[in-house]
């Protein structure tokens, strides 16, 4: 019986071989030992076939000896006029839900119903085997479902015109059977950072580690990656090119961007050609998340640097409206968040995976008033400058009457012409009343939040929607 190379590849070589994955391509095939004398262990190696063959492939196919990149092309070198939906919530995968195709079969599922309440942008879970703990980056059998659904949704949603996301978590990887063991791609124990908590090997130089320490955040629960070692900056390259080129994807949520320099976030963008990426700087202080921004790009204008998840707006917002003191939204005149300072690269959100509350029956059973207070913060962000993001649950679990009110304020932003850039002026922001006024290309909206119901715009104003402690309005813009 004839057995596959691939076969070979995946147990036969020592990872020392492999460590640079470049060597692949100057393997010669034909020197192998017999193919019929190998020894096939157990568990059934099929999985790990599959993998190990997509990443020889795109070795070979987009490593920086045989690919150039296009030049980018972003959605927000300008006025977005995208409203984006995060595709997923902690309690989606496996581990708690089991639907017949997986995460990615529901996904494939909604297409209509997401691209019919005009969602432009849709950000995928991590694709790779242990999703936020990434082990075999080219294994696509995951706990969000396997590589053929994963295939159709990304073709499903690119199809109807809505830009697909894959988070990459890029600071940290785990090993495949024990913290170190990196396969598919392979990399030696010297890719990791020497102040990880990973004890390393003592008997090895460095402990087996990189000399080099971590250059941002650690993860306690990953093997923190060295980006300064080109095998890692290589690799990354390869399984960015591939993930657009091979699976479909559009762009970037880069994970845990506080891990590593920004530098490399640029280095990266320039390799892949992405039509939008968007990084989580997980800090309130929006000077930290500027200065992120700032630093995915060096050309003039910074049009190609990376957006970045507003967490500044976030943290604001849902303390204004737990506390009614809406001077915290107001810094002299503009917005107190990141779309204050730099909304085209501003991406908002009432709330994500990792601000919502750790309980998965809190995703459908949410208290009435906490419901009411995170509409509010879509009354915001849905009427505000930067790229909207809005969270699966609240979409999609908390009934269809919240769904409407969500649809409802979309279609508002897009009838009146509301975009990342969009100006704003703000009315009132002060104890019990916040109140401002944003242009759109077609109109202007006025938003009022808050539990004063003694204030209204005037006259020539008609009331588009409103509810508990929100209302919007609009005027035509004349021309």
């Amino acid at each position: 019986m004839k057995i596959k190379l691939s076969f070979l590849f995946c147990f036969t070589f020592p990872i020392a071989v492999l460590a640079n994955s470049n060597s692949l391509l100057n393997q010669d095939l034909f020197s192998l030992p017999e193919l019929d004398s190998v020894k096939l262990p157990d568990p059934s190696p099929l999985k790990e076939t599959r993998a190990r063959q997509a990443w020889i492939d795109a070795v070979a196919k987009y490593s920086d000896k045989s690919f150039a990149p296009k030049a980018p092309q972003r959605i927000d070198s300008g006025p977005n006029y995208s409203v984006m939906l995060q595709g997923f919530h902690w309690y989606a995968d496996d581990y708690w839900y089991h639907p017949p195709n997986g995460w990615w079969g529901v996904l494939a599922e909604k297409v209509q119903e997401i691209k019919s309440a005009g969602f432009g942008i849709i950000w995928f879970p991590p694709v790779s085997v242990g999703s936020y703990y990434p082990k075999e980056w080219y294994n696509l059998k995951s706990q969000w479902g396997n590589e053929t659904y994963l295939r159709k949704a990304v073709k499903a949603m690119k199809d109807s015109g809505i830009i697909v996301l894959a988070d990459v978590v890029l600071n940290h990887r785990n090993g495949t059977n024990d913290w170190a063991d990196f396969k598919n791609p392979d990399w030696p124990t010297t890719t990791i950072v020497q102040d990880d908590e990973w004890a390393g090997i003592p008997s090895q130089p460095n402990y087996g580690k990189s000399p080099n320490y971590d250059q941002g955040q650690g993860d306690w629960g990953c093997r923190d990656l060295d980006h300064t070692n080109p095998l890692v900056q290589q690799d990354v390259k390869i399984f960015m090119r591939w993930l657009k080129n091979d699976i479909g994807f559009d762009g970037w949520r880069y994970d845990m961007v506080k891990g590593y320099p920004a530098r490399y976030v640029k280095d990266y963008n320039y390799a892949s050609s992405p039509i939008f990426t968007v990084g989580e700087v997980y800090d309130g202080n929006r000077q930290i998340v500027t200065d992120w921004i700032d630093g995915t790009d060096d050309s003039p204008g910074k049009k190609n640097a990376s957006s970045a998840f507003d967490f500044p707006t976030k943290f604001n917002l849902i303390s204004a409206i737990e506390t009614e003191r809406y001077e915290m939204l107001n810094d002299n005149g503009n917005p107190s968040g990141l779309i204050g300072w730099w909304p085209a690269k501003s991406v908002t959100f009432v709330e994500n995976h990792d601000t919502s509350p750790r309980d998965p029956n809190f995703i459908s059973n949410a208290s009435q008033e906490y419901k009411i207070q995170r509409m509010m913060g879509y009354a915001y962000i849905l009427t505000h400058p930067g790229v909207p993001c809005v969270f699966w649950p609240h979409f999609f679990n908390w009934g269809k009457d919240y769904q409407s009110a969500i649809t409802k304020l979309i279609k508002i932003r897009k009838e009146a012409g509301i975009n990342s850039m969009s100006q704003i002026k703000i009315l009132s922001a002060q104890n019990g009343l916040y109140a401002a006024l944003i242009a759109g290309d077609n109109k202007y909206l006025i938003l009022k939040l808050g539990r004063n119901w003694g204030w209204d715009p005037g006259q020539g104003w008609t009331l588009e929607t409103s509810g508990e402690r929100y209302a919007v309005w609009s005027q035509p813009i004349a021309k």
